[in-house]
């Protein structure tokens, strides 16, 4: 007896619990897709790209002219990309694994039937298998019918043998005999093929014929809503005898005209005024009524099984391939496929509920209000017998096809092709799939993914035209939003910018208010100066997405937009790249600092990362943020990615202060990238001229000049003017159509009118070069107090180490004491320990940032007593020399000159201070450098 239980609840959970387990999955499954998960079969996602924006980097200040270092920063834009389809052959191999423990359980209770139904059943699974591309394995020659005749054999012989001569074995031993034979037979195939992915071309292959299968549980279940509702209600009904006849006719009116209007919905004939159910939706529900409904029809109806189990297992084992193969379908947008499911799935409740609901008004309307136990016979007709009643179902869903243009069969048709297609998709066969997505389409318009496949796909063989053609009739005939982004996008890259609007605004008639479409048009109103078309564009959409915040915030900072997102600090990536950037370019600091070391894999992220956070501010430790620099320009392949790196080494650089280094990166990245060597030097001029290294800058600015660089700035102009460039600076003039700066002003006879400032351009073109008396001297001679401020503090910061205590003095009067005093007492104070003391111990934030005494002395050779304080700290006379004449290579100063004289004589090297001599006489006078050399050597 336990033996017997024991087998018993072993078929019991192999032929009962294990189908609504995995039917349970499977109608999970389809709600997840309905409600949750994406469209996984046609892929958009926000895409970036960046848009350059010139921010200052820093100020300095010469005379009333506010001059500003530019630099570049980014903007990141997201617009949304349709992606090539992505398959999961993963889940074409799990579909394919489990559609064949389906087919094991078919098998073992197909061979529990009675004789001839048995025959029936075995005619199906050769039908069946012959229609599940099996041949197409090529075992033995192309399309050959020796796979069938295996599978066959290994499906049927053992099947026969338990059906004739081991009738009284249990379920659970029919299933370990037929599954394994079906899964050796199938692994014997795999093993004798060469065909590429073989696998895959069968769990491809096998779901249409199981798609069959799924259509005739869809069809089982026609009236389940209907006759289930009716049971429900005669049982409530017993010994209360309410009039539950108007009851159950108003259910099935209802319920009839529910799929009535689906249906018509799915066809696109109406527009309703409300919504309907999906059909999905109902399937699982007139599933699981109609699993409650079979205990009725077994009970009171002759069966081809002897067994109830048998039935019901039947019954799960539909329920579950139903849902499963419903699912792949919408997995894989196989279009054609979910709309014949949805046809027939619907033609069978529309017959199948209105011949349901006449077969029992026929012959139960006389006792439905008696309040007896009709439910017992319900499936026990006097009149209108339940088969006729299926087969005038039939009839009526034969009518329902005609009146829908035998649409199945096209569907069913494009849905094959699709399967087919997929295979080759999924095994590296792009032409292969073309053509079969092509053909597919042609046959049936509603099918969105084939037709975005064969658009990337041409466009991955460099078709452009073709792939634009086809997407051009994918818009005329079924407009889609991945299609209408795929289109719009391509022509926006051929620079057809008006003609990728009017896409997406003929794509905004069809899908109103749609986020995706209406955020790439604000970004191409953006692109051709309509700012405010694509604010009002990108407001339109009711979205919390980061991709909107980041958008908006750009095109704000792009067009100089009054702000109108919200300032709190965004934890989103993308969002604080272009909050970096308003920062930068409003001057001011932003309230966060990005982390530099553990960066995106996406270039255009990463780049607009660190360009943005080093323009910022640089808060990390430099020897690492330089290595992790160098390591990215080692790595990229292309110009541009290499140059905007360099780009970024320039600025992280520059925040350290590091003059030399960047004057030198600057030179170096002209040779590098000639093809931006102009802006290179343009860049080069304004560092030198904020060093009052006047005579360089205006060398670097005539040699962009002569590149054909025209974005140069009035102070460009006073630069070449006071360094013997008038020329260039008047050819530029008229070029450029750029003005000289308002201070300055020709006479009749085209002589410029002097005045302080230009008197202090003319100081400052020969700063460096000058001696402190000469400077001093001049000092004096100025008027304006702001001018004889700004010289008097220029020189302490970079003359200080030639000025006695007397001149010193003479300073801080006007520094400390004017009516334009710049420091404080300690301020000065301090300044002067750290120029002519070296101390490094600072208080002042303002000393600090100007400074920044703790680094290296000789990072700015232009900080000429910073400069002499490291060589004089250096016990090693060679290293001296070394950097002595480094600091040489940038700076003209007198006295430095004289260090290097003195240090090459002492290293023996007397032919270099010879040299340097000679080369000081032309900008020295020859008292002033007699004065030198009697002074210093």
């Amino acid at each position: 007896m336990m033996s017997l239980k024991l087998s018993r609840n072993l078929d019991t959970i192999l032929f009962k619990g294990l189908p609504a387990l995995l039917a349970a999955l499977g109608g999970l499954f389809l709600l997840l897709h309905l409600f949750v998960w994406d469209n996984g079969g046609m892929t958009i996602l926000p895409g970036v790209f960046a848009e350059k924006i010139n921010i200052p980097l820093s100020y300095f200040k010469v005379g009333t002219d506010i001059i500003n270092l530019e630099i570049e920063n980014f903007l990141l834009f997201q617009n949304y990309e349709s992606l090539p389809p992505i398959l999961s052959s993963t889940f074409s191999l799990f579909f394919g694994a489990l559609m064949v423990l389906f087919v094991g359980l078919g098998l073992a209770l197909i061979s529990t039937l009675k004789k001839m139904y048995f025959i029936a059943g075995s005619a199906g699974i050769i039908f069946f298998f012959t229609f599940s591309g099996v041949n197409g394995l090529n075992i033995g020659g192309l399309s050959t019918n020796y796979p069938l005749i295996i599978l066959l054999i290994g499906t049927l012989i053992p099947m026969t043998i338990i059906h004739f001569y081991c009738e009284d074995w249990n379920l659970s031993k029919r299933l370990l005999v037929v599954l394994p034979s079906l899964i050796g037979t199938l692994s014997l195939l795999l093993y004798l093929t060469n065909m590429e992915a073989s696998k895959l071309f069968l769990s491809e292959n096998i779901t249409l014929p199981i798609a069959f299968i799924a259509v005739l549980f869809m069809l089982h279940i026609g009236h389940a809503v209907v006759s289930g509702s009716s049971i429900f209600l005669i049982k409530l009904n017993q010994d209360v005898k309410l009039k539950i006849s108007l009851h159950i006719t108003a259910i099935s009116i209802l319920y009839f005209l529910l799929v009535l209007y689906t249906l018509l919905a799915t066809m696109g004939e109406v527009n309703l005024p409300f919504p309907t159910i999906p059909p999905i939706i109902l399937m699982l529900i007139a599933g699981i009524i109609g699993y409650f409904v079979l205990d009725y029809k077994i009970s009171q109806t002759q069966q081809v099984y002897g067994d109830p189990l048998i039935g019901k297992s039947f019954y799960l084992v539909g329920f579950g391939i139903a849902t499963w193969t419903w699912g792949k379908a919408i997995h894989t947008y196989n279009e054609p496929l979910i709309e014949f499911f949805n046809h027939t799935f619907l033609y069978g409740q529309i017959s199948l509920s209105l011949l349901f609901f006449a077969y029992i008004m026929t012959n139960f309307s006389s006792i439905l209000n008696s309040g007896e136990a009709i439910e017992k016979v319900i499936f026990k007709p006097q009149f209108f017998a339940y088969f006729h009643m299926r087969i005038g179902a039939t009839m009526f869903i034969v009518i329902l096809v005609i009146f829908a243009d035998a649409v199945i069969a096209l569907q069913l048709k494009a849905a094959s092709s699709n399967l087919t297609a997929d295979y080759f998709y999924q095994s590296g066969r792009p032409q292969h799939a073309r053509i079969l997505y092509e053909d597919s389409w042609m046959n049936y318009f509603k099918n969105d993914r084939a037709k975005n496949t064969v658009a990337h796909l041409y466009l991955q063989d460099k078709q452009q035209n073709t792939a634009l053609r086809h997407l051009e009739e994918s818009f005329d005939y079924a407009p889609n939003i991945p299609n209408i982004l795929l289109i719009s996008s391509r022509l926006h890259q051929a620079d057809k910018t008006i003609d990728a609007i009017f896409y997406l605004e003929k794509g905004l008639e069809y899908y109103p208010n749609q986020p995706m479409l209406l955020n790439n048009l604000a970004l191409l109103y953006s692109k051709t100066d309509q700012a405010g078309k694509a604010m009002e564009t990108l407001g339109k959409i009711d979205s919390k997405d980061h991709a909107i915040h980041a958008n908006m915030l750009a095109l704000e900072v792009k067009h100089n937009l009054e702000s109108k997102t919200p300032e709190n600090a965004s934890k989103n990536l993308i969002v604080q790249i272009n909050q970096l950037a308003k920062a930068n370019k409003l001057g001011d600091f932003a309230e966060f600092v990005l982390d530099t070391e553990k960066l995106p894999d996406q270039f255009v992220i990463t780049s607009s990362l660190l360009r943005n956070q080093f323009s910022n501010q640089a808060v990390t430790d430099f020897d690492q943020d330089l290595s992790i620099l160098n390591n990215l320009i080692s790595q990229q392949q292309t110009s541009y990615e290499e140059r905007n790196y360099w780009e970024t080494r320039l600025v992280r650089v520059y925040q350290e202060n590091r003059i030399n280094e960047t004057l030198k990166y600057l030179s170096g990245a002209s040779y590098t990238f000639p093809n931006d060597a102009a802006k290179y030097h343009v860049i080069s001029a304004d560092i030198l001229a904020s060093q009052l290294d006047f005579r360089k800058a205006a060398v670097d600015l005539t040699v962009a000049a002569s590149d054909g660089y025209l974005h140069f700035k009035p102070h460009h102009l006073a630069i070449l003017y006071f360094n013997g460039k008038p020329e260039v600076a008047a050819g530029l003039q008229q070029k450029a159509s750029l003005q000289f700066p308002n201070w300055m002003k020709w006479d009749e006879n085209g002589g410029l009118i002097e005045n302080d400032q230009t008197k202090l351009y003319r100081i400052l073109s020969r700063f460096h070069q000058s001696t402190t008396d000469r400077l001093l001297e001049t000092l004096r001679g100025l008027t304006t107090e702001t001018f004889k401020t700004e010289l008097a503090n220029y020189i302490i910061l970079y003359k200080c180490h030639g000025l006695n205590q007397h001149e010193v003095n003479e300073l801080e009067k006007i520094l400390v004491n004017g009516s334009q005093a710049t420091w404080t007492k300690e301020e000065f104070q301090e300044l002067l320990s750290i120029l002519q003391e070296g101390n490094e111990h600072v208080q002042s934030e303002k000393i600090e940032r100007l400074l920044k005494p703790q680094l290296p002395k000789t990072k700015n050779a232009y900080l000429t007593p910073m400069v002499l304080q490291a060589a004089l700290r250096e016990k090693e006379s060679l290293k001296r020399y070394e950097i002595l004449q480094e600091a040489i290579q940038f700076n003209k100063d007198p006295l430095l000159w004289m260090a290097f004289v003195r240090e090459s004589r002492n290293n023996g090297l007397g032919n270099y201070g010879t040299k340097a001599i000679e080369d000081m006489s032309e900008w020295l006078t020859y008292e002033e450098l007699e004065k030198l050399m009697m002074e210093n050597l």
